[in-house]
């Protein structure tokens, strides 16, 4: 993999052109709350799924099956952790719409469209294994989000069971499965043509984040002590225990990236979505997507390269 540091802050810097893209295309209203949503609804409904099922398109493997097996539990461990760590460190936030964002936040990370090109950058060597990689550990991701998320937002244990089957992402993960184990590979003709959509992702993920940062004011957000402390908290010191137990396990380096990189990158972009349907703070769930997006620009490469020097 070499110096992957270095090649996650020129993917970083990359990322950001898109997203001033978005910024601009906002501020000069060639995008308004109508169209972000409608992209919002192609990146889910369509790039993203397109690009899934890309990821998994190889020749089958056992031992594929295997690495998968063990980011999916690394997955799992890591939201189980964050989940636990979250509810304890947040129970002290008396308004119970605030604690409900802060918990929310801290456990879901932009784990997908800020991961998946990252993990590409570092597995230079093979970016379609990075993306196996992301694809596979954002599996938990959604079905934490799912039930848990849930959980934490409407304050209520019912889990919204039909969403989660219907879920695009999940259906995605679970044909590409399918596809993978039966050995049935699409043309190449058709791979390419799924691969030019899925490539989409990319691009249209931060156009949207973009967008989103146009309808803030970036100075107000700047001015609020709490913010700064949940960016330390959630930029800093996850990834940097991930590092510790990635050290102290010795996990294979893989597993280790793999983790230190989800765990880096900034509030799940869906959260300021998620609180204004259950009826929580929105604006701090908007505001907390903001700062961590624009503080990852530096902490994401800086965590990975601490690792690497060690």
């Amino acid at each position: 993999m070499g110096n992957y540091s270095i090649r996650v802050i020129e993917k970083i810097i990359v990322l950001f052109i898109a997203m001033i893209a978005g910024f601009i295309a906002k501020k000069g209203k060639l995008l308004n709350a109508e169209s972000t949503k409608s992209l919002s609804s192609l990146l889910v409904y369509i790039t993203n799924p397109c690009l899934i099922i890309c990821s998994l398109q190889i020749d089958y493997d056992k031992d594929v099956l295997i690495v998968a097996g063990c980011v999916f539990l690394l997955s799992v461990a890591i939201h189980t952790f964050l989940a636990i760590f979250s509810h304890f460190v947040f129970k002290c936030v008396k308004n119970r719409s605030e604690r409900s964002v802060y918990t929310y936040a801290l456990t879901y990370s932009n784990c997908g469209y800020m991961g998946y090109p990252l993990l590409m950058a570092i597995f230079n060597d093979n970016p379609q294994l990075g993306l196996f990689y992301g694809v596979i550990f954002t599996t938990a991701f959604n079905l934490f989000t799912w039930t848990h998320g849930v959980i934490v937002m409407s304050n209520e244990a019912k889990i919204p069971w039909k969403k989660l089957l219907y879920n695009p992402a999940l259906i995605s993960v679970i044909l590409s499965v399918i596809l993978f184990i039966s050995r049935i590979r699409f043309p190449q003709t058709v791979t390419d043509g799924l691969s030019l959509v899925g490539d989409m992702t990319f691009p249209l993920s931060m156009i949207i984040i973009g967008s989103f940062l146009a309808d803030m004011k970036l100075t107000k957000i700047f001015k609020q002590k709490k913010l700064y402390l949940f960016s330390l908290l959630g930029l800093i010191a996850m990834p940097a225990i991930m590092m510790a137990v990635a050290i102290l396990l010795n996990l294979p380096e893989y597993l280790s990236i793999v983790g230190i990189t989800m765990c880096a990158a900034p509030v799940a972009a869906n959260t300021a979505v998620t609180a204004e349907v259950y009826d929580n703070d929105s604006a701090l769930a908007a505001r907390l997507v903001g700062i961590t997006t624009l503080f990852c620009l530096v902490t994401m490469p800086l965590m990975l390269y601490i690792y690497q020097i060690i």
